[in-house]
């Protein structure tokens, strides 16, 4: 399932206007990507194009611990996570888990595309990758802020 429909990506793109929006070539709804390290959210694939991934439906069973960073962002964006011996259970109670896809997943991966637009950088990263991830983390985190402050 795709959390965040493409009403709610307009609706954000329409609230943070041109300078989220500006380069962007594209945003589409994927399937999970086929192998890797596990579910994944959202990616940039430069120049400009940002993908959103299908999510399994809620609660999520998952096998083992999640690191506490991980558990923390789940938290921020309003999962409630219990981890028990069995493994770690994620549920995501009223819009949670589309608010997540949008700024977790879309404003965080626009975070990544400005910063490689504004270094005109169309092919290699702009900045090294952990500058790179945190940069475009405040930049989600500034946009989930703005957002609540509208309400």
């Amino acid at each position: 399932m795709h959390p965040a429909d493409p009403a709610a990506i307009v609706e954000v793109l329409t609230f943070f206007g041109p300078t989220a929006a500006y380069g962007l070539r594209g945003i589409e709804l994927r399937q999970q990507p086929a192998a890797g390290t596990g579910p994944a959210v959202a990616a940039l694939r430069v120049p400009g194009l940002v993908l959103l991934f299908e999510q399994p439906a809620p609660p999520w069973d998952l096998f083992g611990r999640l690191t506490d960073v991980a558990t923390a962002r789940l938290r921020r964006a309003g999962a409630r996570v219990v981890t028990s011996q069995a493994g770690t259970r994620v549920d995501w109670p009223g819009n949670s888990l589309r608010d997540f896809m949008l700024f977790d997943g879309l404003m965080h991966e626009i975070g990544h595309h400005v910063i490689q637009h504004a270094a005109r950088k169309h092919r290699t990263r702009a900045m090294r990758t952990a500058d790179h991830e945190r940069r475009a983390d405040a930049y989600a985190v500034r946009a989930r802020h703005a957002w609540a402050a509208q309400w």
